[in-house]
């Protein structure tokens, strides 16, 4: 089914523009500018109405944690074993559930899920669409990282438990244990003589080790951040920061590195000790610096419809509206690898656009339609 949006104040080079046009053939942007000719199976008015790439949160736990339930319906995490690196969100994403259609009417088109942070090494992470009835049908990398936590909630959950690790000493250590584990099993691997029996766990950290995938760590406070560094330069490991609550008091060392953030879920209070410093002029302390920083409401951490509020957010506390679009448009796409195919509206990129009726970063506005992959959404 093809799809014109004629009329639209279209998001492009920073700006929205009026009297735009964009053409949908085949799940793709086929064309875009003022002077498209053809015409399609669904033709959209958007006079005076605004047309942007489709949001994406490139930090959530969506379909893992199934609206309205505890357990069973939570599929979060593994919380009895501290090293997981072998779970894949694709053996436990429910498509089904509220919170999928839920993000569609957020505006969101792209997301990548993880495990919870429970465990130092918590498993994989995958990057999907929001449609289709099976993760497999919207799956777009099913290993874009491994989620490496630091911080209170490893602590407090082997805490618990009376087991190891449950200080923030005990938790760096079983990282860097596992890893020189794994590039020992890698080497074997490598070796003539090989293996005999394989690890699932080691095979799981190999595309880290080798830097195909990153380390994405979870981390808040700016001890942990520090930790997460030091072990990614020991072990030559691709660094992203995830949540990153203290990230902006060294923003500086972060652009000189490298290092983009994942930033959130800014919106939550000050209830834990290693949130205590969170503010929302961190994305502008950190934009200025440098750094490529994405915006997140790490659902269910925040209801999935509170990322363009977290931008909105971010501009009343100084970042300008190019900035804040890009921070849940562009900027997790190229966090996020994807950059090539999502994030922008551009001829041959994928067709996840989101029309609203005023703009974007005006809470008052409505998602009237969203597109993702060229299939269409109504509100």
């Amino acid at each position: 089914m093809s799809i014109l949006f004629d009329s639209v104040r279209l998001f492009t080079a920073g700006a929205f523009f009026p009297g735009q046009k964009v053409l949908i053939e085949k799940g793709k942007v086929a064309a875009v500018g003022s002077k498209v000719l053809k015409t399609a199976d669904v033709n959209i008015d958007g006079k005076g109405k605004f047309l942007m790439p489709a949001l994406i949160d490139a930090h959530t736990h969506l379909g893992l944690f199934e609206t309205g339930q505890l357990t069973p319906g939570s599929d979060m995490a593994e919380m009895f074993q501290p090293i997981t690196p072998h779970l894949r969100p694709l053996d436990g994403i429910k498509m089904r559930d509220q919170a999928l259609d839920d993000a569609r009417r957020a505006g969101v088109a792209v997301c990548m899920v993880c495990p919870a942070p429970t465990n130092p090494i918590a498993g994989q992470c995958s990057i999907l669409k929001t449609n289709g009835n099976s993760a497999d049908v919207g799956l777009i990398v099913e290993q874009a990282g491994i989620l490496v936590c630091f911080g209170e909630e490893p602590k407090h959950t082997y805490h618990r438990q009376k087991k190891a690790p449950s200080t923030r000493m005990g938790i760096a250590a079983l990282i860097r244990e596992t890893l020189m584990k794994a590039q020992d099993y890698a080497e074997a691997k490598a070796s003539k003589k090989g293996i005999r029996d394989r690890n699932i766990q080691f095979e799981a950290l190999i595309p880290m080790l080798e830097g195909r995938v990153p380390m994405r760590a979870h981390a808040h406070r700016l001890e942990d951040i520090m930790s997460a560094i030091r072990i990614a330069e020991e072990f030559k490991l691709k660094l992203i920061l995830e949540h990153a609550t203290e990230a902006h008091l060294i923003a500086p060392m972060l652009a000189q590195k490298g290092i983009p953030v994942v930033l959130g879920p800014a919106l939550v209070p000050h209830l834990r000790f290693e949130l205590r410093a969170k503010t929302f002029e961190s994305a502008v302390i950190l934009m200025n610096a440098g750094v490529e920083v994405a915006l997140t409401c790490d659902f269910p951490g925040l209801p999935i419809e509170s990322l363009r509020i977290v931008a909105a957010m971010a501009c009343q506390y100084g970042l300008d509206e190019k900035r804040a679009v890009n921070a849940i448009t562009e900027n997790p796409a190229k966090i996020l690898g994807v950059h090539n195919r999502c994030g922008q509206i551009k001829k041959g990129y994928d067709a996840d656009l989101a029309l609203f009726s005023g703009h974007p970063l005006d809470m008052r506005s409505k998602l009237e339609m969203i597109v993702v992959d060229g299939e269409l959404f109504q509100f």
